[in-house]
């Protein structure tokens, strides 16, 4: 009679009665958004999830390219609110025109092949150019040409700009590439890692010079909804804006939404375009 009493009692552990150190250990294993969430579940987990560590290690594991000793610090003063800044989308690419505009950009570039990381650098931009041409010149930060057998559709990539003055950053690549074109004739191709907000068009454009052979370029530009890059004051804004804009934690298909109905738009006033010269209308 004892022995069916024990097998029919039940216990359990709470979360509560589960030793910090085994949890963190759990959590090191979460990716951005599963930590999160586990952030908002209990006060007991919210305290234990919101330890900087974790935080710090994933910005780390996840940009290598944060290891860099201008970034790291910044990223070591609130790595939550790094994070935060960098890994949703920007909702807003809208600038004001008396928005204060940086002395310098800091980039952080990763590139990634099937999401293992394969190349990293950081690029240093000055943004305070006497030059006359600095007004009305298109915005464009180039990073070096890069070496690998990645093809377009394995590629995935990240490219965070960092206000170095106040530690603000975001992430203005769409992570994968929302078009690929490619030459019929040769082994050239295009791709675009861009999103689009309110008539703007921002992100990166990488091309193969030999596709399957290896050597990549990478360049950061800003288009306006015609598809005419910005100048780079204009594009500097649009930066900011979007470094103050809110964020939101989307799915890849409703981030990348607002370009495809751009390029939608686009196409549709190129065949308009088109047919117009055609007829003479």
């Amino acid at each position: 009679m004892e022995e069916a009493k024990l097998n029919n009692s039940v216990t359990s552990t709470t979360i509560e009665e589960i030793h910090p150190d085994i949890l963190n250990q759990v959590l090191n294993h979460l990716d951005g958004t599963s930590l999160a969430s586990v952030n908002s579940a209990t006060s007991y987990l919210r305290s234990i999830s919101s330890h900087p560590d974790l935080w710090r290690y994933l910005c780390l594991s996840t940009w290598p390219s944060l290891h860099h000793p201008r970034i790291l610090p910044l990223v070591n003063s609130s790595p939550h609110r790094f994070f935060s800044d960098v890994f949703p989308y920007p909702t807003s690419f809208t600038p004001t025109n008396n928005a204060d505009l940086p002395d310098e950009l800091i980039s952080a570039v990763d590139l990634y092949k099937n999401d293992i990381p394969i190349s990293s650098f950081v690029l240093e931009s000055d943004t305070s150019s006497p030059n006359p041409l600095f007004h009305i010149s298109p915005f464009v930060i180039s990073g070096p040409d890069i070496v690998t057998d990645v093809l377009p559709e394995e590629l995935t990539l990240s490219w965070i700009v960092i206000d170095p003055t106040t530690g603000r950053a975001v992430n203005l690549s769409s992570r994968r590439a929302m078009v690929v074109r490619r030459h019929c004739l040769c082994w050239e191709a295009v791709a675009r890692f861009t999103t689009a907000r309110d008539g703007w068009v921002v992100g990166v454009l990488v091309k193969w010079w030999d596709e399957g052979l290896g050597l990549v370029e990478l360049h950061l530009t800003i288009w306006d909804e015609g598809g005419a890059p910005v100048s780079y004051m204009e594009g500097l804004r649009v930066v900011m804006a979007a470094m103050d804009a809110e964020r939101k934690a989307l799915g890849e298909e409703e981030a990348n939404e607002g370009y495809f109905e751009y390029y939608d738009i686009k196409i549709n006033k190129e065949e308009v375009r088109q047919k117009s010269e055609w007829t003479g209308i």
